[in-house]
């Protein structure tokens, strides 16, 4: 959204600058390609390492998703001794626990997917660009004393095309 925001900024002091007849800087402001694209691509893998972390956290905290009734506190001032704390409604903390820990793991697994997605959609734009200017682009050999293949244009509208060296 701020990169978004940055552009609408940028065009409009192009045109405050310029006029309201100047050419556009971007053709979408919101059109993912760019800056953009390789921001948006970061935010999500910053979101992913934040989701992670945040269930390897939990695992840690809990040495599972699952919370126990009792914890033996011990040496935990100011009491001398081990302590048995039991924790209020257990059972609606577990679940909520499960919850979240679900909901996470369904937020890991869509970002993945829209990782891959993005990098492929990119890579299958890319593959297809190379492909185009593979075909533009003609090779001949040079002992070839015919030239006709390398400028053509159309003369006078007509169909037949005619070489120019």
């Amino acid at each position: 959204i701020m990169h978004v925001a940055y552009r609408e900024d940028r065009e409009k002091k192009n045109r405050e600058k310029n006029g309201e007849n100047c050419p556009r800087l971007y053709s979408n402001t919101g059109k993912k390609h760019g800056g953009l694209w390789w921001t948006y691509l970061l935010s999500l893998f910053f979101k992913l390492i934040i989701e992670i972390v945040f269930l390897y956290l939990l695992h840690k905290m809990w040495d599972s998703f699952d919370l126990p009734r009792l914890v033996k506190c011990s040496k935990v001032d100011p009491c001398p001794n081990t302590v048995d704390c039991y924790i209020a409604r257990p059972t609606e903390k577990r679940v909520f626990t499960y919850f979240m820990v679900g909901a996470s793991s369904i937020c890991i697994v869509l970002t993945v997917c829209e990782i891959v997605y993005l990098i492929f959609k990119r890579v299958m734009r890319s593959a297809r660009k190379w492909k185009k200017s593979t075909k533009r682009s003609v090779s001949y050999s040079k002992a070839s004393t015919c030239q006709c293949h390398l400028k053509t244009e159309e003369k006078d509208n007509k169909s037949q095309p005619r070489c120019v060296a």
